[in-house]
């Protein structure tokens, strides 16, 4: 049955690879009893198709048995510990629990650099994870050393390996890297990054593939700070048209592109057009995530900017709501209120 679920899985047949991972678990536990390494190797399947799924809760569940399955018979030490200990990471990230990932992850790399050396695919797949990571928590200048590290050990792969693949690899690296610059405000540099990461994705998954399009959202950003505002409004309208045939109308990354064209707008002085993407955007963040989520609110406090502008005396009172709103739901000491309070006069 586990031989069936992996076949199953590799044709990207989650829902019956599960079934016969479940089935196989319960004869496992029953044959060879709980603490087996064939159990434990059965979990982390089941945990990675729930990853896969987004279903991060259940499969740190399944994770930390299967880590705590192998530690115990095998050993902290050993390589095939440490890569389920990297997927509990992976898990650990997702759920929120982040303090506790970095920890996982970097146990991980330790036995990964000792055991299989910094150039193998799983040690690079690791130090990636953590700039990642790190990326996330503002740790900027160490993501990048991670994320350097992680794309410098990748380009040595090339020659011995499928260029393709490592093509496809690179692109989250990339991606990160040019997120890191665009934090540390060195714009010139994340666009360099973004644009190549661009042209491999374009290349090996396609103009339409939803990590093309976040980096064309990436990459209009970053030009909108760069000063390249039509460069911007151009990247930003591409990601548009593919977000809304990929997702339709009804999406959060829609409105969040549209709300990102409305700032372009709003930056030109062309209060109207911006004030027609910021209610675009509105609509459908009530519709998809509530009024009361922070970025309904923000998008209600983005709408009263343009109609401040436009001479509405009605925009000053909504962007006061708004303010008041967010302070609410984030804390006083949020920088997305502070922010919002710094546009009030």
């Amino acid at each position: 049955m586990h031989a069936v679920g992996q076949e199953l899985r590799r044709q990207g047949k989650f829902e019956e690879a599960l079934d016969h991972y479940n089935r196989a678990l319960v004869l496992q536990r029953t044959v060879l009893g709980a603490k087996h390494p064939y159990t434990a190797s059965t979990l982390s399947a089941i945990g990675q198709i729930l990853f896969t799924q987004g279903h991060h809760v259940a499969a740190l569940d399944h994770h930390r048995q299967a880590f705590s399955i192998k530690r115990e018979l095998l050993g902290a030490g050993h390589i095939f510990t440490a890569n389920t200990l990297f997927d509990l990471g992976l898990a650990l990230f997702a759920a929120g629990q982040r303090e506790e990932a970095l920890a996982a992850y970097t146990r991980a790399l330790t036995v990964q650099l000792r055991a299989l050396g910094p150039g193998h695919a799983r040690t690079i797949s690791t130090q990636q994870a953590i700039g990642e990571l790190l990326l996330a928590e503002g740790h900027f200048a160490d993501a990048l050393s991670y994320l350097h590290a992680a794309q410098a050990e990748l380009e040595q792969l090339r020659p011995a390996g499928d260029p393709a693949d490592i093509d496809r690899r690179l692109i989250p690296v990339i991606v990160g890297i040019g997120q890191v610059l665009f934090q540390q405000n060195q714009y010139a540099e994340a666009l360099v990054h973004y644009g190549r990461a661009l042209g491999l994705a374009e290349t090996h998954r396609g103009p339409h593939h939803e990590d093309t399009l976040a980096i064309l959202h990436d990459l209009g950003r970053a030009r909108g700070r760069a000063g390249d505002n039509d460069g911007a409004l151009d990247a930003f309208q591409r990601n548009l048209a593919g977000l809304r045939a990929l997702y339709g109308e009804n999406h959060a990354r829609v409105a969040a592109t549209l709300n990102a064209i409305g700032q372009i707008h709003y930056g030109r002085g062309d209060h109207r057009a911006a004030l027609d993407h910021y209610r675009q955007a509105l609509d459908i963040r009530v519709r998809v995530l509530g009024s009361e989520h922070w970025q309904t609110v923000s998008s209600r406090f983005n709408c009263g900017t343009a109609l401040r502008e436009l001479g509405d005396a009605a925009g000053a009172n909504e962007m006061a709501a708004a303010a008041e709103a967010l302070e609410r739901l984030l804390g006083h000491d949020h920088p997305h209120v502070l922010s919002t309070r710094s546009w009030l006069r």
